[in-house]
């Protein structure tokens, strides 16, 4: 089972990487100190070496779990994260899981459950989370309603905003040439925009952007 680290300190990843490396079907094939190093190391991975499961913290500079989990679930839908953190706060479970995060971890959980809860995810697509994390979700998720799910915010990813200008041209569908004459700039800073845009949202197509959008009702 191929499998991801991205967690912010040191002494935490070794810890977890203690747990797990000695089980014989455990292959670590990356390790991330926090989102954007993750998408960084991604980019030199083959396909076919992807990790199937990611194993996540949430409290991490540059770019946070939930933001991760949420990028990552419109650019790379076949990897499984599971998050793996001290919180048992009811939003941050709430957030994991709207977000897209297929289980939900204590760290002090012992080895032989985070190895399983992988193998849960891999083998049966389950979701699972630690005992006292289940209740808690169950408690949640039994009030809750489509119409007050927290979406993620525009500004959380720093865009200017002539960027979010040319983002709602991009989910409007209006091509470089279009944009550039309703906002008085030319096509070449148009694609300058949308190289920005991709950049700041770790995405790489138009698709993926206007999903995003979408996704969080940014339109």
């Amino acid at each position: 089972m191929k499998i991801g680290i991205v967690e912010d300190h040191f002494i935490n990843r070794k810890i977890i990487k203690e747990k797990i490396l000695p089980y014989e079907d455990i292959q670590l094939v990356i390790e991330a100190e926090n989102g954007e190093h993750f998408f960084d190391l991604m980019k030199d991975l083959r396909k076919e070496d992807y990790p199937q499961v990611v194993l996540i913290d949430l409290e991490m500079p540059l770019l946070d779990g939930i933001s991760t989990i949420s990028l990552s679930s419109i650019r790379y839908p076949a990897i499984k994260f599971i998050v793996l953190t001290i919180y048992e706060d009811n939003d941050k479970i709430f957030d994991a899981i709207k977000a897209g995060a297929s289980g939900y971890l204590l760290k002090e959980d012992r080895a032989v459950n985070i190895v399983d809860a992988v193998t849960n995810v891999i083998e049966f697509d389950g979701i699972p989370m630690s005992p006292a994390i289940a209740r808690r979700a169950m408690k949640l998720l039994s009030g809750i309603t489509q119409k007050n799910i927290p979406l993620e915010k525009i500004e959380d990813y720093q865009l200017s905003s002539r960027e979010i200008q040319v983002l709602k041209e991009i989910v409007s569908g209006n091509n470089p040439a279009e944009i550039g004459e309703k906002l008085f700039i030319s096509p070449n800073t148009v694609r300058t925009h949308v190289n920005n845009i991709y950049k700041k949202l770790h995405l790489n197509s138009r698709a993926q952007v206007i999903s995003l959008a979408h996704k969080n009702n940014w339109i």
